[in-house]
């Protein structure tokens, strides 16, 4: 069996998200594209321009995708092409969309790459449709253990991880909450990313990633660099979106995340190195980003986000120093007096994880917490989870705030204002392009009326010296955007949904055998099923559900040289040469 494989190195941003940085595309043959189309010649020169626009980073995916596309009109049977459009679909959005092109490339060609099932099931996973999302990651994880890629090894613990996700995902959508996200109104959304919404004084700050194409970017991720934008409401023009300006100049990610007291903020910038928390504060319309925050950074780590109370009297925030439970984690820092600080503190392992917690917004009252995280029960990617204090003034277990919040997607920088709306980023499908801002009001408890059921009254026997305790009927509250808290269980009824079977292998040959050669080789009763597949007639006997069946089977069937083969359904996955692990 020859398999063609892509030369890509799996960052390990890749476990966690689903985002494909790195990825490299499968070069597409101009003797397997072009058949005497004029058309098609120029088809194939988009293909080499959308090839070179790719590798010069993921700011220039969307247009690369576009260049496919336009190419895609003119063949669409191309196995390599639409695999490639199904990567970008990945890694730029809409990620649902990837699907179709990549289901095409496997159909067209099921040996087109060695990780075909894992981005498959990615797709599948970013419709919702966990079941076969599993199907896919198993697939992809049977494949490399039988046949021994060194090159995809990486991903084994990677699909375990979207497995977890999966199964997480399903819960949460069964249990998602009555509630309807809404993307922000005016033009606060666009095909670039916004995120980090912060409301202060009733205005509406977010950063934005949106530029002309003359504009400078990000060596990073050769996207634009992060500019911090207002949006405000005018009775005369209403809703208004502006660009923030600042002392930073224009190569500078910049971030505005917190008040820090009555006339100063916290800021993020990547001005110094790795990138830190400052203190700034407005002067007339422009932002004067100030002094570093040296209570808080350090000089080889990364201060990425940051939130106080009301009170100011404490601060939390995310960093990538050495010494956490993960990657990032979140830290604080209490107010000792008017002028001092306490050493961070790592929040700890229950809201820590050994993956990446990514920003943090702290209450106005204090009392709740909320944080992005790529681990607990994350249905993909980063999702938002809340924290409450409890009376001893630590932090309680997270709960995953739920779908439609979260989603299989990346879903980060959650905010709440005084009057009860909440506002997120998130890369779901479905919006305008990149990461949108969502918002949504916190619905007010609901209060069941309970009715009283008419009471018959019986004759009643006194007992001597018996007391008689007296009923008391409370009116229920019930909070229905409650974050839910989803128990991590495997679901035991995978292995059956999905349709593992396990057969004995007793002949193959390159052309089809004569019955007659078949029974000088298996001399039993069992049905033997004859399957055409990478140019061999393939010859298997028997179905079970375990390995340990099988191979019981295999060494009873009279066969010196029969082996065990995986199937799924009429796919058959390889040879197993030892059990399955279902879950």
């Amino acid at each position: 069996m020859i398999w063609k494989f892509t030369t890509a190195v799996f960052l390990f941003f890749f476990l966690l998200s689903g985002n494909l940085i790195g990825q490299e595309l499968l070069p597409v043959k101009k003797s397997e594209f072009i058949d005497n189309d004029s058309n098609r010649k120029q088809a194939f020169a988009q293909v080499k321009e959308a090839a070179e626009l790719y590798q010069k980073g993921i700011g220039y995916v969307p247009q690369s995708l576009n260049l496919f596309l336009s190419a895609y009109n003119s063949n669409d049977n191309n196995p390599e092409l639409n695999y490639n459009i199904g990567l970008c679909y990945l890694i730029t959005g809409p990620k649902d969309t990837a699907l179709s092109y990549l289901l095409a490339a496997q159909s067209a060609d099921a040996d087109i790459s060695a990780d075909i099932h894992f981005l498959i099931g990615l797709a599948y996973k970013f419709q919702n449709n966990f079941s076969d999302a599993i199907i896919h990651f198993k697939m992809n994880k049977e494949l490399i253990q039988q046949n021994k890629y060194k090159e995809q090894k990486e991903l084994l613990p990677i699909s375990d991880k979207h497995i977890q996700e999966c199964r997480s995902g399903r819960l949460l959508i069964e249990n998602s909450l009555d509630l309807e996200i809404q993307l922000v109104e005016g033009n606060v959304n666009s095909e670039f990313d916004e995120f980090n919404p912060q409301v202060l004084d009733s205005n509406l700050f977010f950063s934005s990633r949106r530029g002309l194409e003359d504009d400078s970017r990000s060596p990073e991720d050769q996207k634009f660099f992060e500019k911090l934008f207002k949006s405000s409401k005018s009775e005369a023009e209403g809703i208004e979106v502006h660009e923030e300006k600042n002392n930073l100049g224009e190569n500078v990610n910049s971030t505005l995340l917190s008040k820090f007291d009555e006339k100063q903020f916290v800021f993020y910038n990547s001005n110094s190195g790795a990138g830190g928390l400052f203190l700034a504060e407005k002067v007339r319309d422009k932002w004067k980003v100030g002094k570093a925050i040296k209570f808080i950074n350090e000089k080889d780590s990364r201060e990425s986000s940051a939130s106080l109370p009301q009170s100011g009297d404490e601060i939390y925030f995310v960093s990538n120093r050495k010494g956490g439970f993960g990657d990032c984690d979140i830290y604080y820092c209490k107010k000792e007096s008017e002028s001092k600080w306490s050493k961070p503190i790592n929040i700890g392992g229950d809201i820590n994880t050994e993956y990446d917690e990514g920003d943090v917004f702290i209450s106005a009252d204090g009392t709740k917490l909320f944080f992005s995280s790529k681990g607990h029960n994350t249905m993909g990617g980063y999702d938002i989870f809340k924290s409450d204090r409890q009376e001893d003034g630590t932090w309680g277990k997270p709960q995953n705030m739920g779908f439609p919040i979260n989603s299989t997607d990346n879903d980060i920088t959650y905010c709440e204002d005084r009057d009860g709306v909440f506002y997120f980023a998130s890369e779901r499908s479905g919006g305008k392009g990149g990461f949108d801002i969502y918002c949504q009001k916190i619905p007010e408890p609901v209060i069941e009326e309970v009715v009283a059921e008419e009471v018959i009254e019986e004759p009643v026997i006194e007992l001597p010296e018996a007391k008689i305790e007296i009923p008391v009927t409370l009116p229920l509250v019930s909070f229905k955007s409650e974050a839910v808290a989803i128990t991590e269980t495997p679901v035991k009824q995978e292995l059956v949904e999905e349709d593992f079977v396990y057969r004995v292998q007793i002949a193959a040959a390159r052309k089809e055998m004569d019955p007659k050669d078949i029974f000088k080789r298996y001399k039993g009763d069992d049905v033997i099923d004859h399957l055409f597949v990478e140019n061999w007639h393939k010859y298997t006997i028997g179905g079970f559900l375990t390995f340990k069946e099988a191979a019981k089977y295999r060494d009873a069937c009279g066969v010196k040289d029969a082996f065990v083969v995986l199937f799924k359904g009429g796919y058959r996955l390889g040879i197993a040469r030892r059990p399955f692990e279902a879950n």
